[in-house]
């Protein structure tokens, strides 16, 4: 199955990993001895998981399917999912009057899995789901009941009831995620003795074991954030499950080590990484926290209480930034955005409101099942900060200031999904403010989209053609604009063939190689650079360019120049972004290299700016070259620095959406490309008139 390359790459997987420095430095950090906890208790997460029960009760329909309020039907694993929290929320003393509606959708969801009909093929989703709660509530019932569904239960043929097997996947190393969830549902049919056989986890766990990455991350196709979480959350179910074979020990190093790395990417706000399909969703924070209580647990467990503190904080700061969408006084927010959910903006076709809302209640019972309250929170590196990492194999730099430098939160993404993100600086967050204040994502485009489109969110108006981020944009000899949001990865890429350094085996070749340098940490500020490099690869337009002769007409010869490829990446052979992240904001400065013989006619930043998040409205102000943004409860202000003679400050009008909300792009330009932009960004909590009044 694997070549010899596969087999050295995996080898090296055991070994070190890349970020341990940072692992270790931040192990022998002196911690936080006034450290705020954050007051969630264990039952936070039975509290969530009750009301999306109670949220979704009113949907059931006669036979114990849950609907959703869209469309009237039964979607994917909605009614799995509400069966699941259920029974955990019924042994715990928690909605007892429902009980019956509980033990009537474990009735039908069981039904729907054993006779190989679970809405939309996604029974790879709901046997785990469904063997937990027949755990719980097998007590609650007469026998009569139980063995029906443990009739149904056991009435499962993996290879033809599950979606992702080789039946529609002819190459087993092409599956991804999902075999995840099977393998985690077999595991614990077979504990249950709901099967005889492992046969299924032994063909299908080895092809994803190089799916790993050196610093303990799951890449599923494009490398979405969400989904790493969602699978390496399956596999540890798989091994608290009792898996004991051959791959027992590999699996549990990259889930401990991954564990580590995921501490370094989490936003001094608490919320997690964003990045490709799935991402915004908060279900993505609850699987993170999850996990930290799963690995909080099991530290205690050893003795080592300093991790355990650590992954137990990192839990409740997760779970702790998405309570103002779970308590949203209009509805509950399901995506971090507040655009009414039957307008299912930011969302994939496949998310519905029914299911990703119960598929997040049950990932917080489950959390509740996992923590350990004896456990005193300890520091997490988000709370420290002064770090920059880079996580090569997910093309992102995470960059965080401590308290003393100002708690920001800064991400690059070097080399962006195209057609969900955008390349660049993609993420500016600060502890305390919401975090669409500033940006939490890119901004999607419509230009080159991967061939599978359909993955693309929904958004309520149209994306704009070209991406957007918070950096350079250029315009070459022939007048044309660019910018380095549009340049990112256009293949759709699985991972299915790799060579002895993990590396696709036929890589898409790429505009930019970006590279992390000059990283500086001090009590007072964290500096660093990144820097982009012309790879040569060009353009190409499809027409027959020849070079033009001498004895062509002279606007022949211009008119074919304007369509020959520039030199460098569209006339650029360099880019320098050097920051600097200090109390008082972050400071970045952009410089350019112009390739050989192809003269840059101007320069100039792009930064997108909030306008509304689906109700709440931003103030957007410019006073000569400085832009100020009050939105909720703060200030954005990004200001030119320096000579302003040559930059002119422009708002662009039309609307980009990301996940958030819809932004607008205001951009600095200058005609004299020969010198840097310097902007400085800052954010502080916008102070009623009575909080300045009490400050002075």
């Amino acid at each position: 199955m694997f070549s010899a390359d596969e087999m050295d790459y995996l080898e090296s997987l055991k070994g070190f990993n890349p970020i341990q420095p940072h692992i270790d430095k931040f192990q022998q950090a002196s911690k936080h001895d006034n450290l705020a906890v954050t007051g969630l208790s264990r039952d936070s997460y039975l509290d969530f998981a009750e009301a999306r029960v109670r949220q979704f009760f009113p949907f059931q329909n006669e036979n114990g399917g849950i609907l959703d309020p869209s469309d009237g039907k039964e979607h994917e694993f909605a009614t799995a999912s509400f069966a699941k929290a259920g029974a955990i929320l019924l042994a715990n003393d928690r909605c007892k009057d429902l009980q019956d509606l509980i033990l009537l959708a474990m009735d039908w969801a069981c039904t729907c899995l054993g006779e190989n009909r679970v809405p939309d093929d996604h029974a790879d989703f709901t046997t785990y789901m469904l063997v937990r709660a027949y755990q719980l509530l097998t007590s609650m019932v007469e026998t009569k009941r139980s063995d029906a569904w443990k009739m149904n239960l056991s009435k499962v043929e993996p290879e033809s009831f599950y979606c992702q097997t080789v039946r529609n996947f002819p190459d087993i190393r092409s599956i991804r995620n999902w075999a995840t969830y099977a393998m985690h549902g077999e595991m614990m049919r077979y504990r249950e003795g709901l099967t005889d056989s492992m046969a299924f986890i032994d063909k299908y766990l080895k092809p994803q074991m190089t799916r790993f990455t050196r610093e303990g991350l799951y890449r599923d196709p494009n490398l979405p954030a969400a989904y790493d979480l969602a699978a390496r959350q399956q596999l540890s179910g798989l091994l608290d499950a009792g898996y004991d074979g051959e791959w027992k020990e590999f699996l549990d190093s990259q889930l401990r080590k991954g564990a580590q790395t995921m501490l370094f990417m989490q936003s001094t706000t608490g919320g997690t990484s964003s990045g490709g399909r799935s991402n915004q969703i908060i279900w993505n924070d609850l699987t993170y926290a999850y996990l930290c209580e799963r690995e909080a647990a099991r530290y205690a467990k050893e003795g080592d209480l300093a991790w355990a503190g650590t992954f137990k904080r990192a839990a409740r700061k997760a779970l702790q930034s998405i309570l103002r969408w779970i308590e949203d006084p209009v509805e509950f927010r399901l995506l971090k955005n507040r655009f009414a959910s039957e307008l299912r903006n930011g969302w994939e076709f496949y998310a519905y409101y029914s299911t990703y809302s119960l598929y997040a209640a049950q990932i917080a019972a489950s959390c509740f099942e996992s923590a350990e309250e004896s456990i005193q929170e300890q520091a997490t590196p988000a709370d420290l900060g002064g770090y920059v990492v880079p996580i090569e194999s997910f093309h992102r730099i995470y960059a965080t200031a401590g308290p003393q430098q100002g708690s920001y939160h800064v991400v690059m993404d070097t080399s962006a999904q195209m057609g969900h993100d955008a390349t660049g600086w993609v993420r500016l967050h600060k502890a305390e403010l919401p975090e669409e204040s500033a940006l939490s994502m890119g901004i999607p485009g419509l230009s080159g989209n991967v061939h599978m489109n359909y993955f693309v969110a929904k958004q309520v108006i149209p994306r704009p053609h070209t991406p957007a981020a918070i950096g350079l944009t250029w315009r070459d000899g022939h007048g044309v604009w660019h910018r380095l949001a549009g340049f990112g990865r256009r293949k759709h890429e699985a991972f299915v063939s790799l060579d002895k350094d993990g590396v696709p085996t036929k890589p898409e070749e790429m505009h930019w190689q970006a590279n992390l340098a000059n990283v500086l940490a001090d009590a007072a500020a964290l500096s660093f650079q990144v820097h982009y490099a012309a790879t040569g690869l060009q353009l190409l337009n499809e027409m027959d360019l020849r070079t033009p002769g001498d004895d062509l007409h002279l606007a022949y010869k211009r008119a074919i120049a304007d369509m020959l490829p520039r030199p460098g990446v569209e006339g650029i052979a360099a880019i320098t972004e050097s920051y600097r992240i200090a109390v008082e904001g972050v400071t970045t400065e952009w410089s350019v290299e112009a390739a050989e013989d192809m003269p840059l006619s101007a320069i100039g930043v792009t930064v997108p700016v909030l306008v509304s998040n689906g109700t709440d409205e931003s103030t957007i102000r410019i006073e000569g070259n400085k832009l100020v943004v009050s939105y909720a409860n703060s200030r954005y202000v990004i200001q030119l620095i320096g000579e302003s003679d040559d930059v002119e400050l422009e708002l662009l009008p039309g609307l980009m959406p990301n996940r958030n909300g819809n932004y607008r792009l205001a951009q600095w330009i200058s005609k004299d490309v020969s010198k840097p932009i310097k902007l400085h960004f800052s954010m502080e909590k916008d102070l009623t008139p009575s909080e300045r009044s009490d400050k002075h």
